[in-house]
């Protein structure tokens, strides 16, 4: 489940209590600029929860006692909570436990009056973007932006030559086609391509920055989850629904919450949704009770589009009729996966299953 707050810290602090919770969760702060500030949840909270204030850049004064600050790098922020459900029994108290954090405030908002479309146009995107890094407080964002003050960030849109307008224009339907491909930066082993470094911690890195804003907005860094992303078998060929795959995870692996396994559908647009399908299955996992796992542990998966029949069903993950992304993601992974000495298996194609 999740939870998602807008914060505006430009008049002051975001007052931000996390319930007693004995499940997975994660409140993640992400500047303006998506780089994730601060995770507050099981790996650095633990179980008992915490009253936090959350502050803009140059905030400066006296919080109340038994508050920690915490310090975001922009005025405008975004807080997204996460909230572990374990199966369909345990959705009730999984949402008593999310409606009962808290956010609260002492000063007044500075609203943001404007209405991006999702396909902006020049005009639209350098005024968000100006707005945003005007709005920001980060002096070191402020001082980069300068730097491409040539391209007409900081200038307003009518004060642009007619060129330049025409650039923007022009410029932008492709620069999002060149982000399709997915994330860059990491590695590629088995067909499954691994998370750079520093995912979610993106500092100058502009074009992983954007390729996560497409595929993957509010991904969390590799010390809290890390996503494997397969696109591909083993040997390069694309995954696609006219085909049957196999994928067998292996027993044992280091992960200190879960692990799920879920399927998408690749727009055009290089957006990633779920498929709909007959058992509204979108993703298996270890908590997943209908699997059924091999003697040593590992649990062989069935990927196609059509229903499979008899008892192989269980381990069936419905695929689209088209290509299809596979996203692995391990939350609090272990060393192995960290390091990368533990790797997945290789999807590989097999017989369609009647």
């Amino acid at each position: 489940l999740y939870g998602s707050a807008w914060l505006d810290l430009s008049q002051g602090p975001v007052f931000f209590s996390i319930p007693p919770l004995n499940r997975y969760h994660s409140a993640a702060l992400m500047s303006i600029t998506s780089d994730v500030v601060a995770v507050l949840g099981t790996r650095t909270v633990g179980s008992a929860g915490g009253r936090y204030a959350i502050v803009g850049p140059n905030f400066s004064g006296d919080l109340p006692k038994g508050v920690e600050m915490v310090r975001s790098q922009s005025n405008d922020a975004w807080l997204l909570v996460r909230v572990v459900v374990n199966g369909p029994e345990d959705l009730a108290a999984a949402a008593d436990g999310l409606t009962r954090y808290t956010l609260s405030a002492v000063g007044g908002e500075n609203p943001i009056d404007l209405a991006v479309p999702a396909r902006p146009d020049g005009k639209a995107f350098i005024t968000a973007v100006n707005l945003a890094i005007e709005r920001s407080g980060d002096e070191r964002l402020q001082a980069r932006a300068r730097g491409f003050a040539d391209q007409g960030i900081g200038t307003p849109w009518d004060q642009l030559s007619p060129q330049l307008q025409a650039l923007w224009n022009d410029s932008l339907p492709a620069l999002v086609a060149e982000l399709r491909d997915g994330l860059s930066g990491g590695e590629t082993v088995n067909g499954w391509a691994y998370p750079p470094f520093n995912m979610a911690l993106y500092g100058e890195d502009d074009d992983l920055r954007a390729r996560v804003a497409l595929g993957g907005l509010a991904a969390l860094p590799r010390v809290e989850a890390v996503y494997f992303t397969a696109r591909s078998d083993g040997e390069g060929k694309p995954l696609t629904g006219e085909k049957s795959w196999r994928l067998k995870i292996p027993p044992g692996l280091p992960v200190g919450a879960f692990w799920s396994l879920t399927m998408y559908q690749q727009e055009a647009d290089g957006r990633l949704f779920f498929v709909p399908n007959a058992l509204d299955r979108f993703a298996v996992g270890d908590r997943s009770r209908h699997l059924r796992p091999e003697r040593d542990g590992s649990i062989e998966l069935f990927i196609q589009n059509p229903k499979p029949s008899g008892e192989r069903v269980v381990n069936w993950l419905p695929a689209p009729k088209g290509k299809f992304v596979l996203m692995f993601r391990a939350y609090l992974p272990g060393a192995g996966l960290l390091d990368g000495s533990i790797r997945l298996p290789p999807v590989t194609e097999d017989e369609m299953i009647p």
